[in-house]
């Protein structure tokens, strides 16, 4: 928090009960509370400030046409590519294996699909064993 570690959270809690009185510490605690709730008081202020300019600078439009436009290269793509993921759980894309080896048939697409299946599941097992 703030760039302290722990330990010197707890020194420089240890150097202010030292240095402050004890009657004086509901007084302090009271203070960083009201410092506290209000500066999460203007960051949410802030915020609804920004999201009220974001609608009306009519960005969340522009964000929902960037999404379509980025869904749509994305099918072209896994259109012309094929996913294999390997006993590690990665994913590697390769040519569109139909579209190399036409003479192969869906049984190959079935068959990556599977095999991508059971590594994945492997995957799982490697980690839980981790």
């Amino acid at each position: 928090m703030f760039g302290f570690s722990f330990a010197e959270l707890i020194l420089v809690i240890l150097v202010a009960l030292i240095f402050i009185q004890p009657k004086d510490l509901p007084e302090i605690a009271h203070f960083i509370g009201k410092i506290f709730y209000r500066g999460k008081r203007l960051f949410s202020e802030v915020k609804k400030y920004l999201k009220n300019a974001e609608h009306d600078l009519g960005l969340d439009e522009l964000r929902h046409e960037l999404n379509r436009g980025i869904a749509e290269e994305k099918a072209k793509l896994e259109d012309e590519m094929t996913v294999i993921v390997d006993m590690y759980g990665n994913e590697h894309q390769v040519p569109n294996v139909k579209k190399l080896r036409p003479d192969l048939g869906e049984e190959v697409v079935e068959e990556v699909a599977k095999l991508n299946q059971e590594n994945l599941k492997l995957k799982d097992v490697v980690q839980k064993a981790e």
